[in-house]
């Protein structure tokens, strides 16, 4: 499964931008705990993942770029780490909510600059000027064939020996979380909207129900990062355990009365999450990239 094949859709800014923008606050919402939203507690399993990388790898004093930022999960995160942080966004809507999310929470001190910018052009910022680049929810699956040029723009605006923390859309973690709307599809419209998904990895056409954007497997992924100056430090799966039909179990433990299980039963998504054999099993891919040093 390489995906990408020839005849695939160019990427088409106007439309994320206005995704987004239409988008507006079920940005922030969808990882809200209510009846109307029974996927939010695997969702709140993809966001601890993603935090757990940033404290990780994110350092106090740190200046870092949180580019397709939205309306603010980890430009927040970031502050409570000590980051100066420079916001953007595709989205002009984002932008408002990133802004208005941030100063309710007290932390619009952290950040340096708020800008509206397409991942694949960062030509606004110079060469090196970033400590650390935050790509994390899936920007680089809407860039279809201009991939290679975003992450080319990541690295070339974050420091020698810098961090690039990036996630993308999971071909097989979403495929098993939506297995019953895909076997639907199949039977309403043919099998072969799933065998071009499988072939292509674009979520296009009937299948996309008007939200475009290309899968990757951690094959493909790994084969794009190999084409540019940088090391893979840390991979992971944005959830593992509970997928799919286990998704259920987690509404009780996560609003139970023993919250300490809940504590536990993060700390074992995260070691399962970065296993080399989970890494393709969840929603999202995490990769946490190094810039390569100049010779």
């Amino acid at each position: 499964m390489t995906g990408g094949e020839p005849g695939a859709p160019g990427y088409d800014p106007d439309y994320v931008r206005r995704h987004y923008d239409e988008l507006g606050e079920r940005e922030w919402t969808r990882f809200e705990a209510s009846p109307g939203n029974p996927l939010a507690p695997g969702n709140q399993v993809n966001l601890h993942l993603h935090l757990w990388h940033l404290r990780r790898h994110i350092r106090d004093g740190d200046h870092v770029l949180d580019i397709g930022a939205g309306p603010g999960r980890f430009t927040l995160e970031l502050a409570r780490l000590g980051a100066r942080i420079t916001v953007g966004d595709i989205s002009p809507v984002q932008l408002d909510l990133n802004q208005r999310t941030v100063r309710e929470a007290e932390f619009e001190a952290a950040v340096v600059d708020r800008t509206q910018i397409d991942v694949v052009d960062l030509s606004a910022f110079r060469t090196d000027q970033f400590d650390a680049v935050v790509c994390y929810g899936g920007a680089l699956s809407y860039v279809f064939d201009r991939a290679d040029q975003a992450l080319a723009e990541l690295l070339r605006v974050t420091k020698p020996g810098g961090r690039v923390l990036v996630s993308v859309m999971s071909l097989l973690g979403t495929s098993r979380r939506f297995l019953s709307e895909m076997l639907d599809l199949a039977t309403r419209h043919g099998t072969g909207v799933v065998n071009d998904l499988f072939t292509t990895h674009d979520q296009v056409g009937i299948l996309a129900g008007g939200h475009l954007f290309r899968y990757f497997t951690w094959a493909s992924l790994q084969a794009l990062l190999a084409r540019h100056a940088c090391t893979i430090l840390d991979a992971s799966a944005a959830n593992f355990l509970a997928i799919g039909n286990n998704e259920g179990l987690l509404a009780n433990l996560l609003h139970g009365p023993d919250s300490g299980l809940w504590a536990d039963y993060l700390a074992w998504e995260v070691e399962c999450c970065r296993q080399p054999g989970a890494i393709d099993g969840g929603t999202h891919i995490i990769a946490v990239l190094q810039k390569a040093l100049p010779e």
